[in-house]
């Protein structure tokens, strides 16, 4: 939502809060950071 309002601040929060929430998902899940790097990869 802060990104329709062009708000940097509160943007960096947003993505601050949704960096973390995938952070502990991946944890939980046994994910490596490292399988996410090469989805993306493949994405390019």
């Amino acid at each position: 939502m802060a990104c329709k309002d062009d708000a940097p601040d509160e943007i960096a929060a947003e993505v601050a809060d949704l960096l973390y929430h995938t952070l502990v998902a991946l944890a939980h899940h046994n994910v490596d950071i490292k399988a996410v790097y090469r989805q993306l990869q493949a994405r390019r």
